[in-house]
C-alpha cells in the first residue's frame, strides 16, 4: 500500500512545537542495534568471565535487558525521545506537499489540518534511513546467509528513502514480507508477537495512524531484541558444562592479566592477615571462612574487591542473616513473654509455629522501610499472641507491650546471646558444609545447592530462609572463592610474591590435593592460560581501594544475566523476598 497522501493524515499529539526538542536532543540510532546485540555474540558469551561465575550458582541463567536502576531509567528515557523524534519524521514525509528533493541548508514547511508550521532542516531526518539499515543488518545476524542477498534488496536504504520522498513507499508489502521471514526464523512461541506486530502495522496504515505505526515498530525492535536473545540463551544452556567446569581456571587468568596490568590487591592480602602469620599449623582456608562469617553477620556495607563477582550474594546474604536473627529474637521474645505472663504449661511444637506465622506475616506487612527494630506492630502481635496462649484478653495491656519491648530489644543487641547463638549456629554448618563440598566439581556443588527448579506445591519459603540454607549458600560462595584466589592471594608466601604468580603453574585439584597434605601451604603458583581469548574486562572494575560498595558495580553493558543485579534491583527484590 502506497503512503498516504497529505490530506489524508490526521493531526499527531507527536507534532507539537516542542518537537525540534526531540529532533536535537533524541539519539538519531534506534534503541536496538547490530553493535548492541553484539554483547549477545558467542565470542562475547565465552569470554563473559561473570557469566562463567554466575553458572556456579544458578542452572537456569538467562540474559535479559538491563532495565533495572538508574541506567534502565535513562535507557527507558532515550528510547522514548528517539520515538517521539520518529514519529515527527514519519509525518514529516507523509505531509510533505512537494515532492522535489531540498538542499540540506533549506528549510521546508508542511501542510497539517489546515495551518502551515515551519518544519525542521532535510539534514535533520536521518533517523529513518539509519533505521531501516539498523533493521537489516539486525536481520541479518538472525537469518541464514542464503537470505542474506534478499534482505539486502528489501531493505535498500536508497531506493526506500526514494520511495518515501515520492510517496510511493509500500510499507505495508515490506512489513508483510518482513513478518513472513521472521516467522520462520524465529521460535514458534514468538510467532504471537511477529503476528501481532504485523496486524498493528497493517492497522496504522489503513488509518493513517502515525501513533500507533510507531508503537508497531518499537514491537519489531522487540521482536529482533527478543530472537537475539533466544539465540544467546540457547547457546548457554548448550555450552552451560562447558563454561561452567572452565569457570574457576577462566577467572583466575582473567585475574592475572588484570594483576599484571597493575591491579593491586595489597589490601585485600591485609584483610585476609589480620592476626594470621602464616604459621605451618595454621589452616589458611578456616580463616578466610571466619572472614567471610564475619562479613556476612557485621553488616558491613562494603567487601574486599576480589569478591566482585559475588557483591549481591552477599548482600543477600547478609540481609537473610539478619531475618534469621530478627525471627530469633522474635522466638525468644515470645517466650521471654510467656513466662512474665505466668505460663507453665507445654507449648506443641504446631502452636508455636502458628505463633510465629502471625507475627512474621505482620512484619511482611510492614514493607520496604523496616529496619529490623522494635516496631510497634511487631510488639502488639507478639503480645497477643502470648496472651491468647494465656486465655487472656487478645488486646494487649501497657504492661505486657513493656515486657516484650524490652525483651525484643535485649533480644536485637548485636552484642546479646541471640544474635551469638545464630552466629555461632551458622559458622557451625558453613564450617561443616564447606569441608563436605571443597573437593566436589563445580557441577556437583551446583546440583547440590541447586537443584532445579521446585516440586509444585512444594513450601520453599521455609527451606530458603532457614539458618541451614543460608550456611549452605555462605559455604558455596566461600569454597569458589576460596578455590580462584587461594593460588593467587591466599596462599602466597609474602605481599612481595602476590604478583610473581608466573613461576610455576597447578590446577585446582594439585591446589585442593596440596591443602589436604599441608593445610595453609605457601607455595608460589600460577594457573595455566586456556586456549579462549580472554575477551574484554568491562564488567570488571580495576580498583586498587581494598573495598568497594556495591553502588561500584554499575554495568556498562545492555544486557545483564539472570543472576546479576544492580544495587537498587537487590534493593527490590531482597524486600520482596518471601519472609518465614
Amino acid at each position: 500500500m502506497p503512503v498516504p497522501h497529505t490530506q489524508n493524515v490526521p493531526r499527531s499529539p507527536h507534532m507539537r512545537r516542542d518537537g525540534f526538542d526531540y529532533m536535537r536532543e533524541a539519539s538519531v540510532d534506534p534503541p536496538v542495534t547490530k553493535e548492541s546485540l553484539s554483547e549477545l555474540d558467542l565470542n562475547r558469551i565465552v569470554s563473559d568471565a561473570r557469566l562463567r561465575h554466575d553458572l556456579n550458582f544458578e542452572h537456569e541463567i538467562m540474559f535479559r535487558p538491563n532495565t533495572y536502576g538508574v541506567r534502565g531509567l535513562r535507557k527507558k528515557q532515550e528510547e522514548d525521545q528517539y520515538f517521539e523524534a520518529l514519529a515527527i519524521e514519519i509525518e514529516y514525509y507523509l505531509t510533505r506537499h512537494i515532492s522535489y528533493p531540498m538542499s540540506p541548508s533549506r528549510e521546508s514547511s508542511v501542510l497539517m489540518a489546515g495551518m502551515r508550521v515551519p518544519m525542521f532542516p532535510l539534514e535533520a531526518a536521518r533517523r529513518l534511513s539509519r533505521m531501516l539499515a539498523s533493521i537489516r543488518d539486525i536481520i541479518k545476524i538472525l537469518v541464514p546467509a542464503a537470505k542474506w542477498q534478499a534482505v539486502d534488496d528489501q531493505f535498500d536504504t536508497d531506493l526506500r528513502m526514494q520511495e518515501l520522498e515520492h510517496g510511493i513507499c509500500n510499507i505495508a508489502a515490506l512489513i508483510e514480507w518482513l513478518g513472513k521471514l521472521l516467522l520462520c526464523s524465529c521460535s514458534p512461541m514468538r510467532d504471537p508477537l511477529v503476528k501481532a506486530m504485523m496486524a498493528k502495522t497493517q492497522s496504522a496504515i489503513e488509518s493513517n495512524d502515525v501513533p500507533q505505526l510507531v508503537d508497531a515498530i518499537k514491537d519489531l525492535f522487540a521482536v529482533l531484541e527478543t530472537m537475539k536473545l533466544d539465540v544467546a540463551n540457547h547457546q548457554i544452556r548448550y555450552l552451560r558444562l562447558y563454561l561452567l567446569e572452565d569457570s574457576i581456571q577462566y577467572e583466575q587468568n582473567q585475574i592475572l592479566d588484570r594483576i599484571a596490568a597493575g591491579w593491586s590487591i595489597s589490601h585485600e592480602r591485609r584483610w585476609f592477615e589480620i592476626g594470621y602469620d602464616h604459621p605451618e599449623n595454621e589452616d589458611g582456608f578456616l580463616m578466610f571462612k571466619e572472614r567471610v562469617i564475619n562479613i556476612i553477620v557485621s553488616h558491613t556495607r562494603g567487601f574486599p574487591s576480589t569478591f566482585t563477582g559475588d557483591y549481591d550474594r552477599l548482600y543477600a546474604l547478609q540481609h537473610d542473616f539478619r531475618l534469621c536473627h530478627y525471627h530469633a529474637a522474635c522466638v525468644a521474645t515470645f517466650r521471654t513473654t510467656l513466662q512474665r505472663l505466668g505460663w507453665k504449661g507445654q507449648l506443641s511444637f504446631q502452636s508455636q509455629v502458628q505463633c510465629m506465622q502471625n507475627i512474621w506475616a505482620v512484619i511482611a506487612g510492614l514493607g520496604e522501610g523496616f529496619k529490623f527494630s522494635t516496631h510497634r506492630a511487631v510488639i502488639l502481635q507478639i503480645a497477643a499472641e502470648a496472651l491468647k496462649v494465656c486465655g487472656r484478653a487478645a488486646v494487649p495491656d501497657y504492661e505486657t507491650q513493656a515486657v516484650a519491648t524490652r525483651s525484643l530489644q535485649q533480644a536485637l543487641d548485636e552484642a546479646g546471646a541471640v544474635k551469638s547463638r545464630v552466629w555461632d549456629e551458622l559458622a557451625r554448618v558453613v564450617h561443616i558444609e564447606a569441608e563436605i563440598i571443597f573437593d566436589m566439581t563445580p557441577l556437583a556443588i551446583l546440583n547440590r545447592y541447586d537443584p532445579g527448579p521446585p516440586i509444585p506445591g512444594e513450601d520453599t519459603r521455609t527451606k530458603e530462609l532457614s539458618l541451614d540454607a543460608l550456611a549452605k549458600r555462605a559455604a558455596h560462595v566461600i569454597v569458589l572463592h576460596w578455590r580462584v584466589w587461594a593460588p593467587i592471594l591466599y596462599n602466597q608466601p609474602a605481599p612481595g610474591t602476590v604478583t610473581t604468580v608466573a613461576s610455576a603453574t597447578v590446577t585446582p585439584e594439585e591446589e585442593m590435593a596440596g591443602r589436604r597434605r599441608q593445610r595453609g601451604s605457601a607455595s608460589s603458583v600460577k594457573v595455566s592460560k586456556p586456549a579462549i581469548s580472554p575477551g574484554h574486562g568491562g564488567k570488571h572494575r580495576s580498583k586498587s581501594a581494598s573495598f568497594s560498595s556495591g553502588s561500584d558495580l554499575s554495568q556498562t553493558s545492555e544486557y545483564a544475566s539472570a543472576a546479576e543485579y544492580s544495587a537498587e534491583e537487590m534493593a527490590g527484590r531482597q524486600a520482596k523476598r518471601p519472609s518465614l
